[in-house]
């Protein structure tokens, strides 16, 4: 008799049953539900005034107006575009006002000032909530192509109740469209059974969804660096196909990403406002460098401004990663949490039982011997992640943890697959 136990076959759930594909989109909704709920009620972050005063991208972009002035404007390079179309989508859909250039540029000069009440920031935040939604569907449906579909239920129930996931999913923010153009991409390109490589339709998806997570934070570029270890991890069948796929994926995302940052493109001649007209005579690839290597400023920056919270070195991003990214931003922490603090027993305990959970997880995932070895391709994902992570930690503040969150869970969620099946086992057997 083959043992199966550490392949991607689940013995105890017929992944083909028609009604069992459906109970991980009835759950990740039923889920994702519970982020709308008492919306309004959510502790306002100041940067939730930021992405509310730069909606007015939205009506640029909607309008084709790519060479409006406003595009060389600091704000039009500053924050990266996704989070501002949806945002301005929560504002129209609700009815409301969208503030000018004025409120943008008061927001740089004092971050405490407000542009939104209670009902508009509730309409900016329906359209995040909706990608935490997608998001958690789209984890169960990772989970399921590896362990079937109680491993699925496990990760999206992990992730729901994930506190700083949670908390990114009723914030105005970019964090968790970035998360979802990662899933989503990854989803598109995980082999499903009796297939090595996607669909030319899931390949466009995933190109799509790849600039998603580029245009919503620049570390949603993790999506495409998985992509392409997937490909060196993977099976030798078919190598130039998949390599030319995910190449194609790569340059729809590339092409998704500038489409969508109308700075990058646009026309600033005869501009003669300063720090405008510096762009006049820079090309796409020079403006794609001048933005970048703004966003690495800015976090050298917050470095320097917030000395306290800054982390530098390999040793202390390593340790701060250890101990606050499976500490208390692990499913088990605290809600809200305290960054002023950088370690205290009290949110960080649950580093003991998380780290070993997921590191489980990960020895079972390195085991897959199943055909399409989708264990080890989550467990490429989580090392992708954790290195990204480590090597661009600027400051210990819980969102640029949120990365770690999805990997995680999805080999702890598989370590409880793993020991159900074992579980299963003993019993089966029955007593000796």
């Amino acid at each position: 008799m083959t043992d199966t136990s550490d392949t991607s076959v689940n013995l105890y759930d017929p992944m083909h049953s028609k009604m069992l594909r459906w109970i991980v989109p009835l759950v990740g909704t039923l889920c994702g539900i519970s982020f709308f709920v008492n919306l309004d009620q959510e502790p306002h972050f100041v940067d939730e005034s930021a992405y509310v005063s730069q909606a007015y991208f939205g009506d640029l972009l909607i309008t084709g107006n790519v060479n409006s002035p406003l595009w060389f404007e600091y704000p039009g390079f500053d924050l990266p575009p996704l989070t501002k179309y949806l945002v301005w989508a929560g504002l129209v859909s609700g009815g409301d006002a969208r503030p000018g250039p004025a409120a943008m540029r008061a927001w740089y000069t004092d971050t405490s000032k407000r542009f939104e009440t209670s009902i508009s920031l509730t309409h900016a935040r329906n359209p995040i909530a909706l990608c935490a939604l997608i998001t958690v569907i789209a984890t169960g449906l990772i989970a399921q192509r590896w362990k079937g579909t109680w491993v699925a239920v496990v990760a999206m129930l992990l992730l729901t109740l994930h506190p700083l996931f949670r908390t990114h999913a009723r914030r105005a923010m970019a964090d968790i469209p970035t998360e979802m153009g990662v899933v989503l991409a990854l989803l598109a390109f995980l082999p499903t059974t009796g297939k090595s490589y996607p669909t030319w339709s899931k390949v466009v998806l995933g190109g799509i969804a790849t600039g998603l997570a580029a245009s919503s934070k620049l570390n949603g570029l993790l999506a495409g660096i998985v992509l392409v270890v997937w490909w060196f991890v993977g099976g030798r069948e078919n190598r130039a196909k998949q390599l030319f796929q995910v190449t194609l994926a790569g340059l729809l995302g590339a092409g998704f990403f500038v489409v969508l940052n109308p700075f990058l493109y646009g026309t600033s001649n005869g501009l003669n406002t300063s720090g405008i007209k510096q762009f006049e005579g820079m090309g796409l690839t020079e403006r794609l460098w001048f933005m970048m290597d703004h966003r690495l400023s800015v976090s050298g920056q917050g470095q320097k401004t917030f000395p306290n919270d800054a982390l530098k070195g390999f040793a202390e991003k390593a340790k701060a990663m250890a101990i606050q990214g499976f500490g208390r931003f692990s499913p088990f922490g605290p809600r809200p949490d305290d960054s002023r603090v950088r370690y205290q027993w009290s949110q960080d305990w649950s580093s003991i039982l998380w780290i070993p959970w997921v590191l489980a997880g990960a020895v079972h995932a390195a085991r897959d011997s199943g055909a399409n070895q989708n264990g080890r391709r989550i467990l490429a994902y989580w090392v992708c992640a954790v290195l990204v992570v480590g090597a661009f930690l600027p400051m210990a503040w819980n969102r640029y943890y949120l990365p770690l969150a999805i990997p995680s869970i999805l080999l702890a969620a598989g370590a409880v697959g793993w020991w159900t099946d074992w579980l299963i086992g003993r019993w089966q057997k029955g007593p000796r």
